[in-house]
């Protein structure tokens, strides 16, 4: 197990990268009030947001260039993930400002949801090094991860909530639900851990999870911890729809251990195999199965409430 690696920092000046869209629209007034305390606090405040998520990445590594002490993230996961691909493995942390639907990074290091009280947690300087999950596709196309990834019947319903344009909101997942539900079969699946098959038969789910949670606390893989040097994998196994509809209320309470047809590993390395799958990390859409899972020890740096 890796040791906890805390530090102080002096943090000065920031760059704010914000999806006004973010959380309903509500990440643009959490960005100005975050603004306004780090003002009040003395620190000079850089603000981008980008007209594209190509385009927020180009100004995300363009502010981490530029020297800043930080860069902030006031949106969802979504948002953080795409600044992790410019901040991954640099000396220059990663403050969080919640603004998202799922918040599962904040959730994981403790970062308030208040504007204010995240923005000072930034101010404080307290940074902890981290683990962060690698995908790799077999045609090369690469992304780190923070929390968990998802293939099988979730990101199915993901798929079918993202075509669906009424019900609005929460509403609309729902409406996904059940209209995967209906006519659900489980998908031929090859898991190989650290080279290692250890599944070669249908299933209903699998997550990688480098922290617990993911869409906005199920705790899909409850033992999971980021800074073991390790990768955790839940897989839910061949069932009828009334076990599945049995499973799910305690895959999102994590009580899970145990539970009959429920399987949970860790590696290093997990390969996965489903025929045209989508895979969800950190609640956005990455690529297909085929994929490799790797952990990249150290590779992440948060800002964090004091321990």
């Amino acid at each position: 197990m890796n040791d906890i690696k805390i530090a102080k920092r002096e943090i000065n000046k920031i760059a704010l990268l914000t999806n006004p869209a973010a959380g309903k629209g509500l990440a643009k007034h959490k960005s100005n009030r975050a603004e306004a305390r780090f003002h009040q606090l003395g620190v000079d405040v850089i603000s981008i947001a980008g007209s594209s998520p190509e385009n927020s990445a180009e100004l995300a590594k363009e502010a981490l260039d530029s020297g800043v002490d930080a860069l902030v993230v006031c949106g969802g996961d979504g948002l953080i993930n795409l600044a992790l691909q410019a901040q991954a493995n640099t000396d220059t942390p990663l403050g969080i400002i919640p603004a998202g639907t799922g918040n599962d990074h904040a959730r994981e290091y403790g970062i308030p949801l208040d504007p204010e009280r995240a923005a000072e947690v930034v101010v404080d300087g307290v940074s902890v090094r981290t683990d962060l999950g690698k995908m790799r596709t077999d045609d090369g196309h690469e992304r780190y991860f923070g929390t968990c990834v998802t293939q099988g019947f979730d990101s199915i319903v993901t798929e079918r909530a993202n075509t669906i344009s009424w019900p609005k909101g929460s509403a609309r997942y729902v409406a996904a639900i059940v209209l995967e539900f209906l006519h659900f079969h489980s998908i031929p699946c090859r898991i190989f851990l650290d080279d290692e098959l250890v599944v070669d038969e249908p299933i209903t789910l699998a997550a990688v999870g480098n922290t617990r949670s993911y869409g906005g606390g199920m705790q899909i893989c409850p033992d999971a911890r980021h800074n073991d040097g390790l990768l955790d994998l839940t897989v839910l196994g061949r069932m009828n729809r009334y076990n599945v509809a049995r499973k799910f209320p305690k895959i999102y309470t994590g009580n899970i251990r145990g539970e009959e047809g429920l399987s949970q590993y860790r590696a290093k390395k997990i390969r996965i195999e489903m025929p045209d799958m989508p895979v969800y990390a950190d609640g956005d859409r990455f690529d297909v199965l085929p994929i490799e899972y790797t952990v990249e020890e150290h590779a992440g740096l948060y800002l964090i409430p004091r321990p």
